[in-house]
């Protein structure tokens, strides 16, 4: 008699079930997204800031904002908004999403956002340039913090930045300078105060952060934050808010008609996934990406909240654990898990393990706290929850 071969090919779930062509919650950034603005859901601060793009570019005004709100509410995509409001009134944007605490590095970035496409023209003025000492002068003080001149470096700018009608500094992610020296702060802030108080005309100067960075910054240097015009302060989505983005997205994907535009999602199943996630957008979209694709592979008719709650209640098992969470994030928990036994351990100890930035890794880890795959201690290190320490208690035991 043949053996049947217990190989199984992993096929990925089918959508058709609900008549959608795809997950339509894969993509949580909605900048990567084509025609964004068909899915984006408006808030009142969408409105405020379209108002502050009308006033500079009809009046020729300059207008400096601040942007703050946990990691996933949309902060970067507000941004690139009026990137891209700028880049169509022919003027020139630079968006840097801060990736450092070196003020060197990110003021050099800054000015490389000024570089047009290498021409021969451009090649010649910019020869022109190193001739007047603009280069010279500029690396000289980008040398290092003892050289760094910050009037001088935001005149500098400043002056670049007027050879256009319209312009816009963008700073995303301004929570990754927190590790900088106390010092090496006050040297940019007191930079980027210079800057905004002296731009040039049709100038939007912005920035993004987290809370908690916004508060420790704002005490070091009051100054430059009373130079702000505006202030704003994302809110969560409220729930119709958020009937509007699961309608939005799965509109984007349907292959077949249907009379309820939630469908295969009841009212309380969104209401439910609302309430867990706490109104953040990408907790809210990551939830309803699991939730879609796992009800999907057994066909669960409609989706209602005790389908969701069945789907997102505690893992069974490591294995299961370890699939749950986000894939960019797998391979901290991994080392988390295999390395450290499950923690506690620290966000340096494991940036070494995988080979990534420090401050990469510990947004990474303190979002996983956030979506509950892990938990913080006291001395501010990351170990797994109860449930999964006595999964490798168990998996100990079972190996003696």
């Amino acid at each position: 008699m043949e053996r049947q071969s217990t190989l199984k090919v992993y096929s990925p779930p089918s959508y058709e079930v609900y008549g959608l062509a795809k997950n339509p919650f894969e993509q949580l950034a909605s900048e990567g997204i084509e025609d964004v603005e068909s899915i984006h859901v408006y808030q009142e601060v969408d409105m405020r800031l379209s108002m502050i793009i009308s006033e500079v570019v009809g009046n020729k005004s300059s207008i400096a904002f601040s942007l703050i709100g946990p990691l996933g509410m949309g902060k970067t995509q507000r941004l690139k908004s009026i990137y891209k409001a700028i880049s169509e009134q022919g003027g020139k944007p630079i968006y840097i999403k801060v990736d450092t605490n070196d003020i060197l590095k990110l003021t050099r970035d800054m000015f490389n956002g000024l570089k047009p496409p290498k021409t021969r023209t451009n090649i010649f003025f910019e020869n022109l340039s190193k001739k007047l000492g603009f280069i010279d002068r500029l690396e000289k003080m980008l040398s290092s913090t003892k050289e760094y001149k910050s009037r001088d470096i935001a005149e500098m700018l400043t002056k670049e930045l007027s050879k256009y009608p319209y312009s816009a500094l963008l700073l995303d992610e301004l929570e990754n300078m927190q590790t900088a020296s106390e010092e090496d702060k006050i040297l940019f802030f007191e930079m980027l105060r210079h800057f905004i108080s002296n731009m040039p005309p049709g100038c939007i100067f912005g920035f993004a952060c987290v809370p908690e960075a916004y508060e420790e910054y704002s005490k070091i240097f009051p100054a430059f934050f009373m130079r702000l015009h505006y202030e704003f302060k994302l809110r969560p989505m409220s729930l119709e808010e958020t009937f509007e983005l699961v309608k939005k997205r799965l509109n984007k994907v349907r292959i077949r008609d249907t009379d309820d535009p939630i469908y295969p999602f009841t009212e309380d199943a969104i209401r439910l996934i609302h309430e867990l996630a706490k109104g953040n957008p990408r907790q809210i979209l990551r939830l309803l990406h699991y939730v879609l694709s796992e009800a999907s592979k057994h066909k669960f008719d409609p989706i209602d909240d005790y389908v969701v709650t069945t789907i997102l209640e505690e893992p069974k098992s490591l294995e299961e654990y370890l699939t749950r969470i986000p894939k960019e994030y797998r391979d901290l928990v991994e080392v988390i898990v295999y390395k450290f036994n499950g923690g506690p351990v620290s966000y340096i100890q494991v940036a070494k393990e995988v080979k990534k930035p420090g401050v990469q890794v510990y947004e990474h880890l303190e979002e996983l706290i956030r979506l509950g795959f892990l938990v913080g201690d006291p001395k501010g290190n990351y170990k797994v929850p109860e449930y999964v320490r006595k999964f490798l208690e168990e998996q100990k035991e079972g190996e003696e």
